[in-house]
């Protein structure tokens, strides 16, 4: 991340936006779901996944979540 110039604060702060945006993206989807498309629904998986990933490589930096923390975010997914 240090490549990046970012600093410790600034990928908690990106963290914790990213975290953010996966409940409300999963809140979302609950909601709507039924009303998608297949490709809509395919796009929703895709980015949230996405998502994951992201949270999951800033941890790898700040360690601010622990293990347990990150497989409960995983389950916010769309599968």
């Amino acid at each position: 991340m240090r490549q990046f110039g970012l600093t410790y604060d600034d990928a908690i702060s990106i963290q914790s936006c990213l975290i953010e945006g996966l409940k409300a993206q999963r809140r979302w989807y609950d909601f709507v779901s039924h009303d998608l498309s297949s490709l809509e629904k395919t796009i929703v998986k895709v980015e949230s996944k996405r998502s994951m990933k992201k949270i999951a490589y800033l941890n790898g930096f700040t360690k601010a979540k622990n293990k347990a923390e990150i497989h409960d975010l995983g389950k916010l997914v769309v599968e």
